[in-house]
């Protein structure tokens, strides 16, 4: 009866422990989500600007394409595509003595007004305490549909200057909504974060 009684009572002490552990870790990941509230967003530029297989270069413009990449644009743009993939990234400076962890994080980007894409990026990342991050969002999108009112000069000073060409300034709009993850359950920041950037 005694070692019955002893197992008992490891059982609820081993129990308790448990308990007080997952407690403990609410605690901390709820104290990274106020933290969470206190980090601020901004959006250092884009890069990795890819046009039709070609990898566009700081500065370049359409004078700096070969004969043979010419061709490849005009014949795009005369079958009214333009596809493009780049990066947009977005520095996370977090203030706080503790890490800020985000499970995932909702965007929606924008150029010139217009909505590129609209999506959620679910690689989670860990800002560590009085640090500086980066993600980098991967997006991808044809300017000629997007831009489809435009001339097809436009457009393509448009992919040009992604990369940081000279022309007419581009508005990059970023909305994110950062989550993060406790007891299997993802909380979101109470609104988008708006995130305005002009390519000059």
């Amino acid at each position: 009866m005694k070692k019955i009684i002893r197992i008992i009572v490891i059982v609820m002490l081993a129990a308790s422990f448990t308990a007080c552990e997952q407690l403990a870790q609410i605690a901390n990941q709820a104290a990274q989500v106020l933290n969470l509230k206190n980090c601020n967003f901004d959006v250092s530029g884009v890069d990795n600007i890819n046009m039709l297989g070609m990898n566009l270069s700081k500065g370049m413009d359409k004078s700096n394409l070969n004969a043979t990449q010419l061709l490849k644009v005009t014949n795009s743009l005369l079958n009214k595509k333009l596809p493009v993939t780049f990066n947009v990234n977005i520095d996370v400076d977090n203030p706080n003595g503790i890490a800020a962890t985000l499970g995932k994080m909702d965007y929606i980007i924008s150029l010139n007004n217009k909505e590129v894409i609209s999506s959620t990026f679910n690689n989670g990342f860990s800002i560590p305490a009085n640090s500086k991050g980066k993600v980098a969002i991967p997006i991808s999108t044809d300017l000629f549909q997007l831009f489809s009112g435009e001339t097809a000069d436009a457009i393509l000073n448009l992919a040009f200057k992604l990369a940081g060409a000279k022309s007419n300034p581009v508005n990059l709009g970023v909305k994110v909504k950062p989550y993060i993850k406790i007891n299997n359950q993802s909380l979101a920041y109470p609104d988008f974060i708006t995130i305005n950037k002009v390519l000059e």
